[in-house]
């Protein structure tokens, strides 16, 4: 569901509507399984801390996450996920307890999103650098990301770089005990990614640890 109509692009069932209108929300009286909100993150934005002057006048202009939204969810569904950039956990609207990035998944972008879920879910998120970048100030060609998100480049710059990546929702889907999803499997990484110059170096115990020893390299080990 959304406001705008993405009705051709959407792969299911889509409904055109706006949860920010006045009067009663649609689907009053439906209990879903599961409810997932991208809510706007045009507060949120760092791009829009600079269109509109200031973050705290971003903030004042756009719709922010409500606990009478929450209230709304949880009246209407057994579980939700809400779904934003960093900038809404920052500012105290969004309270995530699980965040993701591409690189935990073994993708070559970082796109990094915090999420806000009525049931537990650890983090999918690992520190790096990505080889495919999301630079939303430039005029930045969208195909190689458009490739490495697994979304048609047809949906145009904006849709490419906001789309929640199906690793996301997999991960979020399945430590959710209302949807019957398994949890996706994760990519192998080779042991060299764990090092910064791609060789592994052993490091020998404190004798504070494990009781100590006084085996040294090269000594001759009986059993």
């Amino acid at each position: 569901m959304d406001i705008e109509p993405y009705g051709d692009e959407y792969p299911g069932q889509f409904i055109q509507a706006d949860l920010l209108a006045d009067g009663s929300p649609p689907f009053d009286g439906v209990v879903a399984d599961l409810i997932w909100v991208s809510w706007p993150c045009t507060a949120y934005s760092s791009l829009s801390a600079t269109h509109y002057g200031s973050a705290e006048a971003a903030l004042e202009e756009n719709p922010r996450i409500t606990d009478a939204f929450r209230e709304w969810l949880l009246d209407h569904a057994a579980h939700y996920v809400i779904e934003n950039v960093p900038g809404a956990t920052r500012h105290g609207d969004l309270d995530a307890n699980c965040r993701c990035n591409g690189l935990f998944f073994g993708e070559p972008y970082d796109l990094e999103r915090h999420f806000e879920t009525t049931f537990e879910v650890p983090d999918a998120y690992v520190d790096g650098s990505a080889s495919v970048t999301i630079d939303t100030r430039d005029d930045q060609s969208i195909s190689n990301l458009a490739e490495a998100k697994g979304v048609p480049q047809s949906w145009g710059k904006q849709s490419v770089r906001e789309a929640v990546p199906q690793e996301f929702v997999g991960w979020l889907l399945g430590h959710c005990p209302s949807v019957p999803f398994p949890v996706p499997p994760l990519k192998q990484r080779p042991l060299t990614e764990f090092s910064e110059d791609g060789l592994g170096h052993h490091r020998r115990h404190p004798e504070s640890r494990l009781g100590g020893t006084d085996v040294e390299p090269g000594d001759e080990l009986s059993t």
